[in-house]
């Protein structure tokens, strides 16, 4: 049982079955405005002139034999650094790591390589860094270079590789060294989907051959797929730590709180986004509302979704029409629709000057898959012989939807029913 320990706990579990033992460490880096100061302080007195900033502070955990672990947390919350004092890469100012066990890693793309040895030369070059006996690299050689797949490239300077290959060289190296621990730092975010599969495949094995694993990602499909176990960070230190699918709630309920907040701020600058019409009904303030009519600009594939927009008419207008368009943050069109061009129109005769109130557009199941969107609003004067624009706003308000379990990929999400037939058989039926 993976747990939350308290100090005395952890300490106590070390005696076995731990393959990694952190006591409250903790990790500070000196900060200086002009990389001079630094230099002073080594030759001069009257220092430190430079700012303490704890990357890491009293963290304690205690990861079992064999465990899948998964660390999460927003950009900046420590997840790399803690990573580095548990491969060793870096010593804790404070406290104490412990490991038990061959580690290889995969932090940092290009970390660990030179960049003007060919692959081949940077493989000899890790195995050996990694404590690997030359018969030991041999035996293992030709393994790592058709994981690798990088056919003639493995031949070249690692400097010309892209990303993609630097991971396809990093991964197939830590994985065949047949390591006892391994930590991967958010690299297979990288490589294309076909070796994606391969490195999900290795992680699999390395968990039926009870190896340890430890990795930094912001896929929580992947996490709650693959871990039991989740550690959240959050400003260097460990906000909780427990089963996947209660951490990894956690840590979406606070992203969505901070989706908010960025949603907002950026709605407050929507005014530098073209508008133009009429005038004579001016809309405002664009009211996003999700689940249990609770207000927010985060939503989640399949959840209710609706949009109130408030208006006044400024001049008496005859038969004006709202309506609403959905974008993609990339300018996609989704959707747009109106209450007027529907099997049961909303038909508004005329809105007499200094009228107030508000229209609404709803879905009881958002259709959209996680991405960035905005909506345009428009009033369109229907009296004429051709709609003319009262009042056009683009990128009125600005949305995110947020998909933790990547059940689908695309723009739409769409409520599918699978079955399987076997021998003429129909077996199981799934719907979502």
């Amino acid at each position: 049982m993976y747990e939350k320990k308290s100090r005395e706990a952890s300490t106590a579990s070390a005696a076995g079955g731990s393959a990694i033992i952190a006591r409250g460490a903790g990790k500070a880096y000196r900060m200086y405005e002009k990389p001079v100061h630094r230099l002073w302080d080594l030759i001069l007195p009257g220092g430190p002139r430079g700012k303490e900033f704890w990357a890491v502070r009293d963290v304690y955990l205690d990861i079992p034999q064999g465990a899948t672990v998964g660390i999460i947390g927003e950009n900046g919350a420590g997840k790399s650094t803690l990573l580095k004092l548990l491969t060793g890469i870096t010593r804790p100012t404070v406290g104490e790591v412990k490991t038990n066990g061959r580690i290889a890693s995969l932090l940092e793309l290009g970390a660990g390589f030179h960049p003007e040895f060919s692959g081949r030369e940077n493989i000899r070059l890790n195995c050996s860094i990694l404590g690997m006996t030359e018969e030991e690299t041999e035996e293992r050689f030709h393994k790592i270079v058709e994981f690798s797949e990088l056919g003639e490239f493995i031949d070249r300077p690692v400097k010309t590789y892209s990303s993609g290959m630097h991971v396809r060289l990093g991964f197939s190296v830590a994985t065949t060294v047949d390591p006892d621990i391994l930590i991967i730092d958010e690299a297979l975010s990288v490589g294309d989907e076909h070796f994606k599969g391969k490195c999900i495949n290795r992680l699999n094995e390395f968990q039926e051959q009870g190896k340890t694993t430890l990795f930094v990602s912001h896929d929580m499909g992947s996490v709650k797929s693959m871990c039991k176990h989740v550690v959240l960070m959050h400003e260097g230190r460990v906000l909780e730590q427990g089963t996947a699918e209660d951490v990894a709630d956690e840590y979406l309920k606070r992203a969505h709180v901070r989706g908010n907040e960025r949603m907002s701020a950026i709605n407050r600058t929507t005014d530098e986004y073209p508008r133009w019409g009429s005038g004579e009904i001016r809309t405002g303030q664009v009211e996003l509302f999700g689940p249990d009519d609770s207000a927010t600009n985060v939503f989640q594939p399949g959840s209710p979704f609706r949009a109130r927009i408030h208006f006044e008419a400024k001049e008496t207008c005859k038969q004006p029409v709202f309506g609403l368009g959905v974008y993609r943050s990339d300018g996609t069109y989704v959707n747009g629709s109106n209450h007027l061009w529907r099997r049961s129109p909303i038909e508004l005769d005329e809105v007499k000057a200094g009228t107030k109130g508000y229209v609404e557009m709803a879905f009881e199941s958002l259709p959209l898959l996680q991405g960035a969107y905005y909506l345009t609003v428009f009033v369109y004067d229907h009296n004429k012989t051709a709609p003319t624009p009262i009042d056009h706003r683009e990128h009125a308000v600005s949305f995110e939807v947020m998909d933790a379990n990547h059940m689908q990929h695309g723009l739409l999400f769409l409520p599918t029913r699978w079955s399987v037939t076997v021998d003429g058989a129909e077996e199981r039926v799934s719907a979502e």
